[in-house]
């Protein structure tokens, strides 16, 4: 299946004549700590953390081209940084079957201690299992002796352990190809975000998302109503599908990171808006992010925007500049 299959259903009168709207909702997404690209051989020598990253985002882009070729809009974000308390060794609750582990939190190592069953699938049992740690990594032995080590961050996830943390998104950009942008650290958006927190201790987070856009027309004479993929249709082409989206992150999450260019990210989208207005009577842009599954690595803020699990918003151009409003009816206008 090739992007634009379905090209000539956007070339129908019905369809041309008819006002429209894009709705963007999050299809899958990717994340890793940028820690595992930098220092690749800290659990092991034998082990390239950065490699199998690398490996595996060639993998998802190979995947996205071989069915409806798409963009990643990626987020850099920063977390308030989160170790294993190594001086404390886990404890098990023979009662409750769970693992207290001890945590050190942020610039100061706040202390906080978690708790969290471990599941034996051979036995069909909760269970004590091996465990060794270091500051950044866990690992697991269960009890036909095989080892799983996660990193701190995949594991809390992994968990669904909730800290009253957050992912504050620090710069916004889109890609083909994620195994090399920005993961190979020639980029300047991340060394600028990397330079910002390098005092702040807090962990850098690469998320890659791929979006649904979905076009929706009614048109009221011929009583149609349309719900038509664009990677289907190809109306606008994966390249400004890809750029109009990032654009509308940016402008969204409005990071303070991204100040030095915004004036050209803004003349940039408003440009796109008003042509797809102009050309394709695609009038306004619906943006829906959101995990389907709740974890706290789901949870994301800004300088701008409060944290929230859910992030809901309208673009369009006006008179006035590029609109966005949120799901609360709070308009910001951009000019």
């Amino acid at each position: 299946m090739s992007r634009g299959f379905l090209s000539f259903m956007a070339d129908t009168a019905a369809y041309t004549d008819s006002e429209k709207k894009w709705v963007v909702n999050l299809q899958r997404f990717d994340r890793y700590w940028y820690d595992l690209v930098v220092n690749p051989h800290e659990v092991a020598e034998y082990f390239d953390s950065r490699q199998l990253i690398i490996d595996y985002l060639k993998r998802v882009k190979q995947e996205v081209e071989d069915v409806l070729e798409k963009r990643f809009v990626y987020f850099i974000c920063s977390r308030e940084r989160v170790r294993f308390n190594t001086k404390k060794s886990p404890r098990y609750n023979p009662l409750t079957r769970s693992v207290k582990l001890h945590l050190l939190i942020g610039k100061d190592k706040i202390k906080r201690a978690i708790h969290c069953r471990f599941f034996d699938v051979q036995r069909q049992s909760f269970c004590k299992p091996k465990i060794e740690l270091c500051e950044k990594y866990i690992t697991v032995t269960d009890t036909q002796g095989n080892l799983c080590t996660r990193s701190i961050h995949d594991f809390l996830e992994d968990a669904n352990i909730f800290l009253g943390l957050d992912s504050r998104v620090e710069y916004v950009g889109y890609t083909k190809n994620p195994e090399s942008r920005p993961t190979n650290g020639e980029h300047t958006g991340l060394n600028h975000t990397l330079h910002r927190l390098a005092d702040d201790s807090r962990d850098s987070l690469i998320y890659f998302n791929l979006f649904k856009v979905i076009t929706r027309a009614n048109n009221e004479h011929f009583m149609l109503d349309f719900a038509m993929a664009n990677a289907m249709t190809d109306e606008v082409n994966v390249d400004l599908e890809g750029r109009i989206i990032e654009k509308c992150f940016i402008l969204y999450f409005d990071a303070a990171g991204q100040d030095r260019n915004k004036k050209n990210e803004l003349a940039e989208l408003s440009k796109n808006l008003r042509k797809l207005s102009e050309e394709r009577k695609i009038n306004k842009i619906f943006v829906h992010y959101e995990f389907e599954n709740l974890t706290e690595y789901g949870l994301f803020s800004s300088t701008e925007i409060s944290r929230n699990i859910r992030h809901v918003f309208t673009v369009q151009v006006t008179d006035d500049g590029v609109e966005i409003e949120d799901e609360r009816g709070q308009v910001r206008v951009f000019s």
